[in-house]
């Protein structure tokens, strides 16, 4: 007797770089969960052809902003999300403790699996263009911020802080420095917005610890990660031996074809692929959607493997949630289904350099803990 599974994806190339998998099969789903790879023999309640197609883990961006009815630029999570083929996210700092517990309701709510960054700032990013936070260690309210992290529980993901120069002002470092020094207090991560620095990116990424993120690592604008000959500083490469992560977040203006292509013929590669996205750059030219921005690193001589790895088990580390990242028997049933598929899509940084795209990621199905939230009608699906 044969056994029966909820749904049964078939002859697609089952894709985690993480587990050494790129083969093709079958992947059966039971019960919310992977049940089986390769050559499947069930009786399916559902079935999918995914011929042609990438079924890989889902994909994860950890670098967004997420809080639509609180800040200015905060997206509709699950919307802009899921047909994206996006399964989970993290809000990267859009609010501090005067102002998360409305966004830790809307993540609890969304379908899409969440995680928060608290801001350092008391009152987060809420205008980022108008009305910059105050990183000034002064006003931040420490044991506010401790009681925070305890009412955030498991959505908690690290302090967030921005030591952007128009932000941090003559502070310099210091706030990176105190912000630094409080996460060691409460056991945390930092998270570092370092687009247009207040110092050399190397000397920021010295005060850095273990698993302590720097976000917009390919940003050009003020001090970068090259040094004057268009190599990677060697304190940048330190910090990750010292396993400083190294999330790309595009963003709209925190990009740089020119900074991202010295660095990845210099071998240095991103930890993450995310998008930074926002309100005002979901749909620019700029920045764009999760498969966007993957579609940019083929451009830039990434592979699928190194592309697909960078929005799978990588941000999976960071978010932290059980389970998701990976195609392994008994994982979470949190799949994407995509093809590469033909395209002539020119893509501009901030610079006004521009790249044309041949190939894009195009999203054909997106499933959470085994569910079908998003097909293309070029995706079928028998009963």
């Amino acid at each position: 007797m044969k056994i029966k599974a909820d749904l049964l994806i078939r002859n697609g190339r089952l894709l985690d770089p993480a587990i050494g998998l790129d083969q093709k099969g079958d992947l059966a789903i039971k019960d919310g969960r992977i049940l089986r790879l390769g050559a499947v023999d069930f009786t399916p309640a559902l079935e999918m052809d995914a011929e042609g197609c990438l079924v890989t883990p889902g994909w994860i961006d950890c670098h967004g902003h997420l809080y639509e009815k609180g800040t200015t630029n905060g997206i509709p999570v699950d919307l802009v999300s899921i047909p994206m083929g996006t399964t989970a996210m993290a809000d990267a700092g859009s609010t501090g403790v005067a102002n998360y517990r409305g966004l830790l309701d809307y993540l609890r709510s969304a379908k899409v699996k969440c995680r928060m960054m608290l801001n350092v700032a008391s009152g987060g990013i809420v205008i980022p263009s108008k009305v910059p936070e105050s990183v000034d260690p002064a006003t931040w309210e420490p044991e506010a911020i401790r009681d925070a992290i305890g009412k955030i529980g498991p959505y908690f993901m690290g302090l967030k802080i921005r030591i952007s120069r128009p932000i941090v002002k003559d502070l310099s470092l210091e706030p990176l420095k105190r912000a630094v020094e409080l996460a060691e207090e409460l056991g945390c991560r930092v998270v570092v917005h370092a687009t247009d620095p207040s110092a050399p990116m190397g000397e920021m990424a010295q005060l850095l610890r273990r698993d302590d993120i720097i976000c917009h690592i390919y940003h050009g604008t003020g001090h970068t990660i090259l040094d004057e000959n268009a190599r990677v500083d060697k304190k940048i490469l330190q910090a990750r031996e010292r396993g400083v992560i190294m999330d790309a977040a595009s963003g709209r203006g925190n990009f740089s074809f020119k900074v991202a292509s010295c660095a990845i013929r210099d071998g240095f590669l991103p930890d993450s692929i995310s998008t930074d996205i926002t309100m005002l750059n979901w749909h620019h030219p700029y920045a764009g959607t999760l498969p966007a921005v993957m579609s940019k690193y083929l451009e830039l001589g990434m592979n699928v493997p190194q592309i697909i790895e960078r929005v799978t088990s990588g941000p999976a580390l960071q978010l932290g949630i059980a389970g998701i990242g990976s195609l392994r028997e008994g994982s979470c049933a949190d799949l994407t289904v995509s093809k590469l598929e033909d395209a002539d899509v020119s893509f501009v940084d901030r610079e006004g350099t521009q790249i044309r795209c041949k190939k894009l990621f195009s999203p054909k199905a997106t499933l959470i803990d085994g569910e079908i939230l998003y097909r293309a009608t070029d995706c079928p699906v028998a009963f």
